[in-house]
């Protein structure tokens, strides 16, 4: 009897004395994109979102992608890449790690997606319908828009809830003046802030992304009405 290819090819590595190369974790599928790449190549909808995945827009271009109970929409000039967090035993959840630019989410649940950015993590602060912006404005500066539903935020060990309609610049390592310090002492040593919450307003962008079709512009449904 033939072994099937697959089979044969297991059996070939244990030989071999080489485990079989993992199989990639699929996380979801691009739903929309414009002047949009995975890693080097232009990708368009209908693509598999899989573990490790790196994805980036030119200005002007957006990317929309569907993972798990969430939607991740890119604006221009940004790039994620996109884990998957857990074992294969777990329900899956999503690590999206923003590396530069504007990153819209909406999500359904808690666990379901962790956004990553400068070594802070933002997810939904509870198990209710959430959409947040999250921006990339320095190197060690983020600005958060809590659209919809509350987010949490936390940084080297401290968090902090954003309650909707909240919007915030967010400082992370801020330096720390004389007065900062005594009263530091003056407390027994406590660690300064890991960082600071400046109110702003909610910004350009946060309303709705772009995408586009037959090379012609429309707005889509902002992620409330996905």
């Amino acid at each position: 009897m033939t072994l099937r290819p697959l089979l044969a090819l297991q059996i070939a590595f244990l030989l071999a004395g080489t485990a079989a190369p993992r199989r990639l974790a699929m996380l979801g599928v691009v739903v929309e994109a414009y002047r949009a790449y995975l890693g080097d190549s232009a990708v368009s909808a209908g693509a598999t979102v899989y573990d490790g995945d790196h994805f980036s827009t030119e200005e002007g271009g957006a990317l929309r992608l569907r993972c798990n109970a969430a939607l991740l929409d890119l604006t221009g000039k940004s790039t994620i890449l996109v884990r998957r967090m857990g074992n294969e035993t777990q329900d899956p959840e999503t690590e999206a790690e923003l590396v530069e630019g504007t990153l819209v989410f909406s999500t359904e649940r808690t666990n379901g997606l962790e956004i990553e950015s400068r070594e802070a993590h933002i997810r939904s602060a509870g198990n209710s319908r959430t959409v947040a912006q999250v921006s990339v404005t320095g190197p060690k500066k983020l600005h958060i828009y809590a659209r919809r539903g509350a987010v949490s935020l936390s940084y080297r060990g401290e968090s902090q809830t954003i309650a909707e309609g909240e919007s915030y610049e967010v400082i992370l390592d801020p330096p720390e003046d004389d007065s900062g310090k005594k009263q530091a002492a003056q407390k027994g040593g406590r660690s300064p802030k890991t960082f600071l919450l400046v109110a702003a307003g909610a910004g350009v962008g946060a309303a709705a992304v772009i995408v586009y079709e037959e090379h012609k512009h429309k707005h889509i449904e902002s992620p409330d009405h996905p």
